[in-house]
């Protein structure tokens, strides 16, 4: 006897509504691995802050050094020339 057509809605929705709930658990491990992912490209961005700030500190920091060496090379010129 053939399937009443009330039965095959009935089959064809549980088939659906079975889909649907295999995707949700997909989505739901995609979505985690996304914010995972978002979460170490965050950390990445702050540690390449960080460096970047320590470098141009470094950075001003020889250029103070640098301008005091000089400064001692003059005086020190000077102290040489005068013997």
């Amino acid at each position: 006897m053939a399937k009443q057509p009330e039965d095959l809605v009935v089959r064809i929705s549980r088939d659906i509504q079975r889909t649907l709930a295999e995707h949700t658990k997909k989505f739901a491990v995609v979505d985690r691995r996304f914010d995972e992912i978002e979460q170490r490209l965050d950390d990445v961005n702050d540690g390449v802050v960080a460096a970047l700030g320590l470098v141009s500190r470094a950075d001003i920091r020889y250029e103070a050094v640098d301008k005091r060496l000089k400064e001692l090379e003059t005086v020190v010129a000077r102290l040489g020339s005068k013997r």
